[in-house]
């Protein structure tokens, strides 16, 4: 060890305890009310285990794995409450950097003690040595490997929007059957033909057929060689995926390598046949269901059912067709140990096959995506390799902290990756029906009530602002009745009714101003995701952003977009000075704002992907 490290017990450095008994009071999902996190042991979804009001732990804390999975370690920065003795350590910042403690303990995994049933206790782990070297150079290791970590987790939030995108543009197209017609207008909205087929039991477009999955392409199964004859396998070979690989890929959408790779004798022995590049795989059993993309030629275990594709099928428009008929699939799986899915069985499964030309252009239109996405997979897996190298080797003092940072920062091009795009022909029809926009606006403004309610700043503007601009940036066409109004765009119905419908519907109360939780409130995320989950990942980026925002910044923002989108409904160009003349314009209350807080809102909603589209309606003068 370095002799500028020293050894000292974990005791002297951290504040140890464990967690008690859950709280009496929880919610199973977040809430306003119920916000702060209760964990427990265990590495799936990080322990979480519900949701609490009060938190126990209010300072940044490193926990710990005591039973079960031990030695987990997890970082929590913000309050929780730590359950089931689960170990809970706060560092001493005079002495020991979080971080550091943090990948400490990740590198040297801590066991348990006990013959029966092995665990973690509190004053035993406090006595377990650690080492240190001075606080500064703990704070630059902990930022080098967490700059790391903050880059994968960024390309992480990216692929997750990509793959959103991804998924609602099949879903419009092949799902909703608003594909582009011949003038490049949604389909099925704009009156195509929609007929009944009886092979499908259900509607497609008039010129779409029935087929199965087997037409997509060539379903293959696998095989295991021998592992009794060690020359069956190499680790030069080609690369054999079972679905355990599949499951520790989970995330990803494509995959190159398993845990072990088969040799030339055991793809003989075991009569293995190699899956070109773009087979889009899928473990028929023990579970049914999962599936990844080849990123270079490989085979597989006996647990899959493989689609090679066929001329005219894309690999994107089968990896989502599949997906699609997952509850079918899963459905038609047999066994009593444990279910499975036969190759005869897959390949009778009913599909909808659209014409040949929809699925080029679709796939011309999502390859980017798909490419995009492997990149940033590739990506991520170069730097958890080169953290995991680092790691040993920074903790150890076996390298000097000051000869990586450079080098680290140049590899992850440490600036900020843009921020995902939304074309307007990206957006998908809401699943609305008319009869029901009325109560789709209860329930957007439910959601947005459960997300800002305890805000100090959540009033009447600000609630009726965010109301607007996710109406618009979702383009949901909600009965939208805005008039212009000193504050910004305003829906005088909606905001004189809003309260009275949220208490009758037994979601919140209005008690001056202080909003509280009916009996009913869960049901406001189970509506929302029927109403506006393709539009989720635009919304929740949005309440993201606003979140602790001002009533001001969040009139400007409501105003900004207001004009601009007027701008465009008019058939003008929506020029900077254009914007700023008007919002001077709209009222007097608006002489309090400055010309560059209007340019600042204009260029964060390009920033932000929330340009205006010209949907819905001219904001309406108020009646005189």
């Amino acid at each position: 060890m370095n002799n500028e490290f020293e050894l000292v017990k974990l005791g002297d450095v951290t504040k140890i305890f464990a967690g008690g008994d859950k709280p009496q009071e929880f919610s199973d999902v977040k809430t306003g009310e119920y916000k702060i996190p209760i964990y427990a042991n265990g590495e799936t979804n990080s322990g979480l285990q519900g949701f609490a009001k009060i938190a126990r732990v209010n300072e940044p804390a490193v926990t710990v794995s005591a039973r079960g999975t031990i030695g987990y370690t997890a970082l929590r920065i913000e309050p929780f409450v730590p359950i089931v003795r689960l170990l809970t350590l706060i560092p001493d910042i005079k002495r020991i950097d979080i971080l550091y403690l943090y990948y400490y303990l990740k590198l040297h995994r801590q066991t348990g003690i006990g013959s029966s049933q092995a665990q973690l206790i509190a004053p035993e782990i406090a006595n377990r040595t650690i080492t240190l070297p001075n606080l500064s150079i703990q704070k630059s290791i902990g930022k080098v490997l967490s700059s790391l970590d903050s880059k994968i987790e960024i390309n992480n939030k990216i692929n997750a929007e990509l793959e959103a995108m991804a998924r609602t543009i099949y879903d419009y197209w092949f799902v909703q059957f608003d594909f582009p017609n011949a003038k490049g207008k949604p389909y099925k909205t704009s009156g195509g033909k929609i007929v009944w087929n009886e092979e499908l039991k259900r509607e497609i477009p008039g010129d779409w057929d029935s087929g199965i999955l087997s037409d997509l392409g060539d379903i293959q199964g696998g095989s295991t060689p021998s592992r009794d004859i060690k020359e069956n396998f190499d680790t030069n070979g080609i690369s054999w995926i079972t679905p355990k690989d599949l499951s520790e890929n989970t995330g990803n959408k494509f995959i190159t390598k398993g845990e072990v790779c088969v040799s030339e004798m055991g793809m003989k022995s075991a009569s293995l046949k190699t899956l070109p590049k773009g087979s889009v795989l899928m473990s028929s059993r023990a579970p049914v269901g999962y599936m990844a993309i080849a990123r270079e030629p490989l085979t597989t275990n006996q647990g899959f059912k493989s689609f090679v594709p066929k001329k005219d099928y894309s690999t994107p428009f089968i990896f989502y067709t599949v997906k699609n008929a997952m509850p079918e699939i899963i459905n038609n799986a047999s066994g009593s140990t444990f279910k499975e899915i036969s190759g005869g069985t897959l390949k009778t499964i009913k599909i909808c096959l659209p014409k040949k030309e929809i699925i080029k252009s679709y796939t011309a239109k999502v390859e980017s995506i798909f490419d995009r996405q492997n990149l940033l997979e590739i990506e991520n897996q170069q730097l958890s390799e080169l953290r995991d190298w680092l790691l040993p080797m920074l903790m150890n003092g076996q390298v000097a902290v000051c000869e990586v940072e450079k080098a680290v920062n140049e590899k992850m091009a440490i600036a900020a990756e843009p921020e995902v795009t939304y074309e307007k022909s990206s957006i998908v029809k809401l699943p609305i029906p008319e009869t029901k926009k009325s109560f789709a606006k209860q329930v957007l403004a439910g959601k947005i009530m459960s997300l800002f309610r305890e805000e100090k700043e959540f009033t009447d503007i600000k609630f009726q602002k965010i109301q607007y601009l996710a109406e618009h940036i979702a383009e949901a066409d909600l009965n939208l009745n805005y008039y212009r109004k000193m504050a910004g765009p305003y829906d005088n119905v909606f905001m004189h009714t809003v309260y009275s419908n949220m208490k009758n519907n037994k979601w919140f109360e209005d008690r001056k101003k202080n909003f509280k939780p009916l009996a009913k409130v869960n049901d406001v995320d189970k509506y929302y995701q029927t109403y506006f989950s393709t539009a989720e990942t635009k919304l929740n980026k949005l309440f993201n952003l606003l979140k602790n925002a001002s009533e001001a910044h969040s009139e400007v923002i409501a105003t900004v977009y207001a004009i601009w989108n007027n701008l465009l409904i008019n058939g003008e160009t929506p020029a900077n000075s254009k914007i700023v003349k008007q919002f001077f314009e709209w009222s007097t209350r608006k002489e309090k704002y400055t010309q560059k807080q209007i340019i600042d809102t204009i260029k964060w909603l390009k920033d932000k992907g929330f340009e205006p589209t010209g949907f819905g309606y001219l904001i309406k003068e108020v009646k005189k």
